[in-house]
């Protein structure tokens, strides 16, 4: 498995450094307060793998150590005044505390005052990885249903027929190599990225259904411009080229890397003032959505003269009696299809793909635009004030809109509760 250098800024802990001197402290010196951070979004992913800190302060005559928990205020009292600076190291006992991360700061005592200090700490190792079975890897932590499957390893062309779908009468496609997600993008996963998980379908008012894992299930209630973002972020994070380039609403260029979740365009009322221009660059290696034309190749089996799963209308079956196999949908007669479902949890297409018919619908990366004829290689469409297209249906709807060729527009903004995301990448990565 190989690791990927993190950009320092994400290597940082998501804590403030800040220092500032309080009256109260010690009458024979100066003291200084250490904050402690806990697990925060880019640091610990597990708390398992680094458990403790160890925080010192060095001054001109000595150096005082001590141990500490996350989360916690460690204070150094009785100190001379003069200047200090204050080391801490998150280490992880259970592995012959391995070294995890570390930060230092100077600053200042003053006699009987407190000065307030809260460190900045940097990765020493990269957290986020590839496995060599194409699973994402996090602080040496595995996570489950995050693998890539290749679709199609040398460039192919695809003749199109009939009158629905990408593939049509009149059309001539060509797809180059690129992988996409066995599996739709997990509350987990999202999670770790983003530091947000906005799914409506957790908790105690929506719990998983009996045997299935709550972080295992779809990321949904996310606008377009979440995954486009979560997109650009991810591949941030594992050391790849960001794929997505856009501009707000003022010109300005998203800063993927650094924007709150709370600025991402919110659903209604100010979801109007949408950004200017998103575009996708196929060329580049990190993750992003597939495109219209890539989700349905893969849909329907990835191989046009595999007759019988290429004609298929769902993904892995046409027989609607056989639906409930492959797909989540809105089945009046079973109440469980009425929310998300842990992603994988019925049977595969040819190409080993789940869950592409039904649970929730999938964004690509494609804006609304008419399907043109003739040749055309690795289509995909950028109206910028265009609709995005999410295909695939989802648990809420019929089973007609679990069909490999089905799609529907969405606002760039909106959030639906069956809204969620597949990711994808040109090429045919494994581990990088």
């Amino acid at each position: 498995m190989k690791k990927f250098i993190v950009p320092a800024l994400f290597a940082f802990l998501f804590v403030a450094a800040s220092c500032m001197n309080m009256s109260g402290g010690s009458e024979k010196g100066g003291s200084i307060r250490v904050a402690l951070p806990g697990s925060g979004r880019y640091y610990l992913y597990n708390k398992e793998n680094a458990d403790k800190f160890v925080v010192r302060v060095i001054g001109e005559s000595e150096t005082i150590e001590k141990d500490a928990a996350l989360g916690g205020v460690i204070e150094f009292t009785e100190l001379e005044a003069g200047e200090y600076t204050v080391e801490a190291e998150a280490r992880d006992s259970a592995n012959n505390d391995e070294l995890i991360a570390s930060g230092s700061k100077d600053i200042k005592v003053e006699a009987d005052k407190t000065t307030e200090c809260s460190l900045t700490l940097i990765l020493l190792s990269n957290i986020f990885s590839i496995a060599e079975d194409g699973s994402i890897v996090i602080n040496k932590t595995k996570l489950e249903k995050t693998a890539l499957a290749t679709v199609i390893d040398v460039a192919t062309t695809i003749t199109g027929s009939g009158s629905e779908g990408v593939f049509i009468d009149g059309r001539t496609v060509t797809l180059s190599p690129y992988s996409i997600g066995k599996y739709e993008v997990t509350q987990e996963l999202f999670e770790a990225v983003m530091g947000e998980n906005p799914s409506k379908f957790q908790g105690g008012s929506y719990p998983p259904e009996d045997g299935e894992t709550q972080k295992l299930r779809p990321v949904e209630s996310i606008s377009w411009y979440h995954a486009i973002v979560f997109c650009n972020r991810l591949s941030i994070l594992m050391g790849l080229e960001e794929c997505y380039t856009a501009y707000d609403e003022n010109g300005q260029k998203v800063d993927c890397e650094n924007i709150a979740y709370s600025d991402i365009k919110p659903n209604y009322p100010s979801a109007k003032n949408t950004w200017q221009s998103v575009s996708c660059d196929l060329s580049k290696n990190g993750f992003r959505l597939p495109t219209a034309a890539e989700w349905e190749f893969a849909a329907r089996g990835g191989d046009q003269s595999a007759s019988t799963d290429w004609n298929y209308t769902y993904a892995g079956t046409s027989d609607i009696n056989a639906l409930s196999d492959v797909a989540w949908y809105n089945n009046d007669l079973d109440a469980s299809t009425k929310k998300t479902h842990e992603v994988g949890k019925l049977k595969p297409n040819r190409l080993g793909l789940y869950d592409m018919s039904g649970n929730c619908w999938e964004f690509c990366s494609d804006r609304s635009e008419s399907i043109p004829l003739g040749v055309v290689t690795d289509p995909i469409a950028e109206n910028a004030s265009g609709e995005c297209i999410r295909i695939s249906g989802s648990f809420s709807d019929s089973s007609t809109w679990a069909h490999v060729y089905s799609s529907y527009t969405n606002s760039v903004t909106d959030t639906y509760s069956n809204n969620g995301i597949r990711l994808a990448r040109s090429g045919f990565p494994r581990a990088n």
